[in-house]
């Protein structure tokens, strides 16, 4: 379960590093290069328990990390401005796309751990969804407020 999980970290972090030459605005390029970073260190976190299960060592014996999640709580202030409508919507879709990797790894995490009877083992899973909800939350909120501008930029708000 751990090799799964290494894999489907690996590839959100480099889903992030691709992004990079596709979004345009600085502040979502910012939020990329930062999940980017996360997802690198999930990388190593996850390393470092395989390592440790395969040489007969506790998981428990792999300190967690902390995440800093202060970037995103300072992201959640700033106001997004400015950017033609091609690129908004570009972004949009972009964003989306990471929202949705979030929210995979999130239950992914957790549906995990309800499976797992190892007290260790659950409460890493549950710490690494608690990580993955916390991205996926601040990508929504970037998602609603660039949503909000492409509206504006069109004229107009949906029904919904």
């Amino acid at each position: 379960m751990l090799k799964f999980a290494l894999s489907r970290e690996v590839d959100g972090m480099n889903f992030y590093r691709q992004k990079l030459s596709v979004v345009k605005d600085q502040d979502v390029k910012g939020v990329l290069e930062q999940l980017s970073e996360m997802e690198n260190g999930h990388v190593n976190y996850i390393t470092q328990l395989i390592e440790n299960v395969e040489n007969g060592n506790s998981i428990s014996n792999v300190k967690i990390p902390e995440q800093d999640v202060s970037f995103f709580k300072n992201r959640e202030k700033k106001e997004l401005t400015g950017g033609k409508i091609d690129d908004i919507a570009s972004e949009l879709s972009v964003l989306r796309m990471a929202y949705l990797i979030e929210d995979d790894f999130m239950h992914f995490y957790d549906n995990s751990a309800e499976k797992i009877n190892d007290v260790e083992v659950k409460k890493v899973l549950k710490k690494l969804s608690s990580w993955e909800k916390e991205h996926r939350d601040m990508l929504y909120a970037l998602y609603q407020q660039r949503s909000k501008e492409y509206w504006n930029e069109m004229g107009f708000t949906p029904l919904f």
